[in-house]
């Protein structure tokens, strides 16, 4: 079987964020210290700086896309629902401060870890990121991850470049036509082929980078 090797070309395209519903869950949000002095519905966008019900900095807004809210800690990045944002004094405002933001994020993870290395198994579906069985794991040896394609041949990815679909099953950050591509130019050996990171990293705007960034 022709084994493509295509680990570089997929470094670049990241999964959704760790959801973190800050104000949903039970307990996830603290009361206010004190109450604010104006509050109005919310507005998130790119770049706004996001405050805790305090005043104190949480962090940056990165994209709003679909209803989800992606704030940037510098440390950790999180997608929060629209309803989590209020408007206040100081500007954009949730229920929870950096450090509670950034432990529910690392929580999330590393349950997503544990969850996502549960389901990779012999012959387990990997789908795109737009729901296209690409193949199912063939060989899982210490980070590596073999997956048979319908063509025949192989491709060799990372653990860390996969995560679970809303549905439980494996997936790739990636779309079936830029996961095409990419396997079709290591295929060839094109110099190039590295290169089709950059398709693949399209995806990164509304996702977060591979665990361990």
């Amino acid at each position: 079987m022709k084994k493509t090797l295509i680990t570089a070309a997929i470094a670049a395209a990241a999964l959704a964020p760790a959801a973190v519903m800050a104000q949903a869950a039970t307990g996830a949000a603290p009361a206010p210290t004190a109450a604010p002095a104006a509050t109005a519905a919310a507005n998130p966008t790119a770049g706004a700086k996001v405050f805790d019900a305090s005043g104190a900095e949480v962090g940056t807004v990165e994209a709003v896309q679909n209803g989800v809210v992606t704030v940037s800690t510098g440390t950790a990045r999180a997608g929060l629902p629209l309803n989590a944002f209020v408007t206040r004094d100081k500007g954009l405002t949730i229920g929870m401060t950096k450090a509670e933001l950034e432990s529910a994020v690392n929580g999330a993870k590393a349950e997503n870890t544990a969850a996502k290395d549960a389901a990779i198994v012999a012959d387990a579906p990997i789908k795109s990121s737009d729901g296209v069985v690409l193949g199912t794991v063939s060989k899982v040896e210490g980070d590596n991850v073999t997956l048979a394609l319908s063509s025949g041949s192989s491709a060799q990815l990372k653990k860390s470049y996969l995560g679970l679909g809303a549905d439980g099953s494996l997936a790739l950050g990636m779309s079936a036509a830029d996961f095409a591509k990419a396997t079709q130019s290591a295929a060839a050996g094109q110099p190039g082929a590295d290169a089709a990171a950059t398709a693949g990293g399209t995806a990164a705007a509304a996702g977060t980078t591979p665990e361990g960034q």
